[in-house]
């Protein structure tokens, strides 16, 4: 598995500069982190069991709920699952009891199941994962980067480093390698989703509360 400093080293090779291994180190994190965002590398979903007429489920206390993208429900004993549409306090709207929904108060989930919760049925919570930034001290480590996009990466921080240099031809020319094979990764994404996937709302779930329901 290559470590940050194997692909530094192959960043390096590819194209000549001057600047330091602290510069290169910022975009360097800089661009795992938006590939984080755009290629939507989740953290392994947070699971839990209903409770027969049991809504309200805490989270563990380091639970970050803001963090979270997409909640899928068991909705029989043949594993099939499907996506819980999340309620905001902005919608303005009253939350109907007869239909699937969530909404996170506190660091807890209230989630309304049509006829009521019944015993042990999975719901899995999907999040956005963070990568942990790579410093000098660890730059002997591999990134948190799946091996699978680091060819991505290195196209960004070279793109980086070009656009530091204004050298105009080679960052296009870099930002272009980088853009295909994310469309590719993208797309190979597409093909594989579950069949239970629904657009994914992503939008921000801090502070879901104020709502009423009957």
């Amino acid at each position: 598995m290559s470590t940050a400093a194997n692909l530094m080293a192959d960043i390096n090779l590819r194209y000549r500069n001057t600047f330091t291994t602290t510069q290169k180190l910022v975009w360097f994190n800089e661009e795992q982190q938006e590939l984080f965002g755009i290629l939507q590398i989740d953290s392994p979903p947070y699971a839990f069991k209903t409770v027969a007429s049991q809504n309200l489920y805490p989270f563990p206390l380091e639970f970050d709920v803001t963090k979270i993208k997409v909640v899928t429900y068991q909705t029989n004993d043949n594993n099939v699952f499907t996506e819980v549409p999340a309620l905001r306090n902005d919608d303005n709207q009253y939350a109907s009891s007869s239909s699937l929904w969530y909404i996170v108060i506190s660091n807890a989930m209230f989630l309304n199941i049509p006829g009521g919760a019944v015993d042990n049925r999975t719901v899995y919570i999907y999040c956005d994962s963070d990568p942990t930034e790579v410093t000098e001290a660890t730059i002997n480590l591999p990134p948190d980067l799946p091996t699978k996009y680091h060819e991505i990466l290195k196209f960004g921080v070279l793109e980086r480093i070009a656009a530091a240099r204004k050298d105009v031809i080679m960052k296009n020319n870099f930002a272009a390698d980088k853009q295909d094979k994310i469309e590719n990764v993208l797309w190979e994404q597409k093909l594989q989703e579950p069949e239970w996937t629904k657009p994914i709302d992503v939008m921000p779930r801090a502070g879901n509360h104020g709502y009423r329901w009957w």
